[in-house]
């Protein structure tokens, strides 16, 4: 090992918390015998130790960076990330950043042919996106968008790409969306991120971030123009982070209400939460319409027959007769139902509902359904088999 390298690492093995230091010792020895599998994750053990947050920016500085052409390279910027997690200076971070991807293309363009070496197109990519993040907290949200547009034609064009760099690309896509306030594409963009969450080799999401993306998801499952259809969401186990919490239960169950189409219970809800949620109570006109259309959907499922008088229409959605036509060309417009409207007899034909993912007591509804008509035929059977004795004979 060299003893510039060597100074360095005991300097700030005196600097560290003292249960730090023999993941030092381990840096050293793993150094001088180039096991850099092993440093690592000697390393990933030391930058994700809170204890080591004093400390790990100028280990980064002084010793990571040396090595960032011999380490994984989507390793060496985890560990700047963490390096600079919590800092507030954003042109710093960028700057860190686009020198670590200087250094990366340096390495790729002095690379000679076939000499076993990796590029790092990989670390370029998720250091762009990385940056892209970091626009954002600095409200420069068209740099961010250009940036994360680049990489979805890569993402396109290359047919595989690490998980992490996907993830990635899904987390900083779904913040974007959230500035943007736009419900729908935040709602459908976090749930591909968390379809790319690597439980056993990537960071798992803490309790606090769990309770947090959940309550954002479900704020813009209930604001989404195009959403209506929450099975998915309701189901995924991110929900019990809320679902189990005094304080945010209420919108687990609002779900619930908005799914099955229970007026009721979404309208008591409602009533109380309104005044403490801004973002509710903006958008209230809106989300009265939406379980209005939740219950006509659910009003054609939950029957054996497909077709309703506007009558009955009103008496489960709580609308005014008038209100029916316009209720239903609206659902059959958002390809939630496909039917006829016969104004004259004010009755509405339904020939399709759209495809949803549906939970433990509409599955039990269902079954109860399927009963009645096994029974239903049974005895259409026993009745023509009586009528048709005498011709059969």
């Amino acid at each position: 090992m060299s003893h510039e390298i060597d100074t360095v690492l005991s300097t700030l093995r005196l600097e560290a918390a003292p249960e730090l230091a023999p993941l030092f010792s381990d840096f050293e020895r793993c150094y001088e015998e180039k096991l850099w599998h092993q440093l690592t994750r000697a390393l990933k053990a030391f930058f994700e130790d809170e204890r080591s947050a004093p400390v790990r920016l100028r280990v980064y500085d002084t010793f990571v960076s040396r090595l960032a052409n011999k380490l994984n390279q989507l390793n060496v910027i985890e560990f700047l990330l963490l390096a600079l997690s919590g800092s507030q200076n954003h042109d710093e971070s960028i700057h860190y950043l686009s020198a670590l991807k200087d250094s990366f293309q340096q390495a790729d363009a002095s690379k000679t042919r076939n000499d076993g070496l990796p590029d790092h197109s990989d670390g370029c990519l998720l250091i762009d996106i990385e940056i892209a993040r970091l626009h954002l907290f600095q409200g420069e949200l068209v740099k961010a968008r250009d940036a994360l547009d680049a990489f979805d034609r890569t993402l396109s064009a290359i047919d595989t790409l690490p998980l992490m760099l996907v993830n990635t690309f899904y987390s900083v896509n779904a913040e974007y969306y959230f500035r943007k306030k736009d419900f729908n594409n935040y709602y459908y963009t976090s749930l591909l991120f968390l379809s790319t969450v690597d439980k056993e080799h990537e960071r798992a999401l803490t309790p606090a971030e769990s309770k947090e993306l959940a309550f954002h998801l479900s704020i813009a499952a209930l604001l989404g123009d195009k959403i209506y259809n929450f099975g998915e969401l309701l189901q995924h186990p991110i929900m019990r982070s809320i679902a189990d919490d005094p304080e945010y239960e209420w919108l687990f169950r609002l779900l619930n209400a908005l799914t099955t189409g229970d007026f009721e219970t979404f309208d008591a809800l409602i009533n109380v939460q309104i005044p403490q949620r801004p973002i509710l109570a903006e958008h209230e006109a809106f989300m009265r319409q939406k379980i209005c259309l939740m219950t006509l959907v659910e009003s054609v499922f939950a029957r054996s027959i497909r077709t309703l008088s506007f009558d009955d229409i009103a008496a489960a959605t709580h609308l005014p007769k008038d209100s029916v036509e316009h209720l239903v060309m609206r659902s059959i417009s958002l390809g939630l139902l496909r039917g006829s409207i016969d104004q004259v007899s004010e009755i509405v034909s339904i020939t399709w509902v759209q495809p949803r993912i549906i939970n433990a007591a509409q599955i039990e509804r269902m079954g109860e359904r399927l009963v009645e008509w096994d029974a239903q035929v049974k005895r259409l059977g026993e009745k023509l088999e009586a009528r048709g004795k005498p011709i059969w004979i």
